[in-house]
């Protein structure tokens, strides 16, 4: 069990937060209603802070006036601080609630506050932008805030409190595309570090690591990620923070740093009840194990995101279910894949989901195909080809056709696979949001038609290949290439066949694809050797062996055919040299590692009678599915 996959056991057995809970303390009451705004839970978040304030007693509670005082002359200072952060929480859901009297009020109990505390410049700002520190600028209202930070900078507020005003103006002009507004956040952060606010502090710091990380500056977005959790926060924003530090690792190349980080975001947004949040963290702690390649890591994280999606009752929850079934496919866990597939497709056809349950129907029917059961898995992509075309999806219903049809010919019923892909490309024509669909439904049909005998598929092909070429596609411009060489052979255009492989071998090799260019070859040369051009072929394949001499399924292909077309030009010494070759490859590669097959799969080379060996089948279908 990997060190990960201990971690995310850990998350999932902890136990979740009690909604029932009550804290002991004021502050145990400000980091819940954090939590809950995180959660989005705005009337919880509110309910939270008012216990908050009530708990420190009737001089900050609900009916707090304007006669705050204690035996010594004032507020306790760590009281007041708690209460100032409570009534700043409470205004702030209210507002998001739509609640503009009840976040009015709130804001005028912390500017009676402020003042009691003598903190007279911090209470003259508050009074003068009321419920508009607590929100989002509207439109037209940056004149007031530039106005205001005018006005209580002459009037000598101290860095802190114009911070106030000079952060949500930081913010407008960053959101509307003014990169030069992160030093205005900078500031506004070490503003509030040096008058000591630090959940202040934290929040400027919070939305500068983002701008940061928005504009490709990842290293300053890590510093200034750890320098809030150098301070003492809330655990939701710490989670925050922490997503923030994932992301960036992962586009510095840092795979293990951003899959630590994402845990420990899940970690703290699981203990904490943000469901969202733990959602997010868990569907990226899957996507880094999967690319590393621990799938039950991988399998174990989207367990954790759809418990926390059921828990939440989200509407997105199916998403979050089939992306689980679909790494339990990844996973080659094709049981339990289909249990998770086949009841969520159910539940959403009940529900009228029908585009939701044609997507799940798709991974199924993948699920049921590597099981070998064939014709369920056509069962599934023909229903999701219907309820792609009944939700008016013709781009997706299209590949639901193309999968069908795939399926049909490896079952070798040609007429039921024409007539999946002819019906592809007619609904591929129709889309206008799937550009990429039509030329792949072009180039199966081009090629099923070709296989059955039908020289049409010849022009469908030559359209697939024309877009291909307009859209710059250079890998597929060569694999539809390829594909015509294969569908001249097969109607018997021999030398137009060799002429399109190479052809497709060039281009391969300009889009950086060896393997493919090594398979295109090898079928040429088979063709050669099966048109009585033995000699030609024999140069071929010691090109092609020369040229992929470090691919040792290339290389091995290569001399296999060579020592069969030299069994055929009487030359059997030379055979059996060419054939040791190959074998000797083998041997090498698989001493080195049993479980290495050259890194592409073994294209093969044509039998040939009298050949020192035997059973294997022709390169013309070589790395090709």
């Amino acid at each position: 069990m990997s060190a990960l996959m201990q971690r995310l056991r850990g998350i999932s057995d902890a136990p979740q937060p009690d909604p029932l809970a009550a804290p002991a303390d004021a502050r145990g009451w400000l980091e819940l209603a954090y939590e809950r705004a995180y959660s989005e839970d705005h009337e919880g978040a509110a309910r939270a802070a008012a216990a908050g304030l009530d708990l420190l007693g009737p001089e900050f509670g609900r009916e707090m006036g304007h006669g705050l005082g204690t035996a010594g002359g004032g507020p306790d200072p760590a009281a007041a601080d708690n209460a100032l952060s409570l009534l700043g929480v409470l205004a702030s859901v209210q507002q998001l609630d739509g609640n503009a009297t009840g976040a009015d009020a709130a804001a005028a109990r912390r500017v009676a506050l402020l003042r009691s505390l003598g903190r007279r410049h911090q209470a003259d700002l508050e009074e003068h932008l009321g419920g508009l520190l607590f929100r989002e600028p509207r439109p037209g209202e940056t004149a007031i805030l530039q106005a205001a930070l005018a006005t209580h900078a002459a009037a000598g507020a101290p860095p802190e409190v114009l911070a106030d005003a000079r952060l949500p103006l930081a913010v407008v002009r960053f959101e509307e595309g003014d990169e030069t507004a992160l030093e205005d956040l900078q500031r506004c952060a070490d503003d509030y570090r040096g008058g000591g606010r630090t959940d202040s502090e934290a929040g400027a710091l919070l939305y500068l690591a983002h701008g940061h990380a928005k504009h490709g500056r990842q290293e300053r977005a890590l510093e200034t990620a750890d320098r809030l959790l150098s301070l003492e926060v809330n655990r939701a924003m710490r989670a925050a923070i922490w997503m923030v530090k994932a992301s960036c690792h992962h586009e510095l190349g840092h795979p293990l740093e951003a899959e630590g980080c994402a845990v420990e975001a899940l970690d703290l947004y699981s203990a904490t009840g943000v469901r969202r949040g733990a959602i997010s963290a868990a569907a990226l702690v899957a996507n880094f194990a999967s690319a590393d390649l621990d799938q039950d890591a991988a399998i174990t994280a989207w367990r954790i995101a759809v418990e926390q999606a059921e828990r939440g009752e989200f509407e997105e929850t199916w998403a979050i279910r089939l992306a689980l079934g679909n790494q339990l496919l990844e996973a080659e866990e094709y049981l339990l894949a289909e249990e998770v597939l086949e009841s969520l497709a159910a539940l959403l056809q009940a529900r009228g989901r029908d585009d939701d349950a044609a997507r799940t129907l798709m991974s199924l029917g993948h699920c049921l195909r590597h099981q070998e059961r064939e014709d369920d898995a056509l069962q599934a992509w023909e229903q999701a080809a219907a309820a792609f075309e009944g939700s008016g999806l013709a781009g997706d219903a299209a590949r639901a056709h193309l999968s069908a049809g795939t399926l049909l010919s490896d079952a070798e019923d040609p007429a039921a696979c024409l007539q999946h892909f002819a019906r592809a490309v007619e609904l591929a024509r129709a889309t206008e949001d799937d550009p990429t669909v039509l030329p792949v439904a072009l180039h199966a049909y081009g090629h099923a038609l070709s296989e059955s005998g039908d020289v049409a598929g010849l022009e469908v092909l030559a359209e697939a290949i024309a877009l291909a070429d307009e859209d710059g596609a250079d890998w597929h411009q060569a694999d539809f290439r390829d594909t015509r060489a294969r569908s001249l052979w097969a109607l018997g255009y021999a030398t137009e066949a060799v002429a399109a492989a190479l052809e497709a071998a060039d281009l391969f090799k300009a889009a950086e694809d060896s393997d493919g260019a090594g398979n295109a070859e090898l079928f040429a040369a088979h063709v050669l050797s099966q048109t009585d051009r033995g000699d030609e072929a024999a140069r071929m394949y010691r090109l092609i062996a020369a040229e992929h001499r470090d691919s040792v399924a290339h290389f091995y292909a290569a001399q296999r055919g060579l020592a069969e077309v030299l069994i055929t030009l009487g030359l059997p010494l030379q055979a059996k040299e060419a054939a040791d070759l190959a074998n000797r490859s083998l041997l090498e590669a698989q001493q080195t590692d049993p479980e290495d097959d050259g890194g592409s799969g073994f294209p093969d080379a044509a039998p040939t009678d009298g050949a020192p060996e035997d059973g294997h089948d022709s390169p013309g279908s070589a790395g090709r599915e």
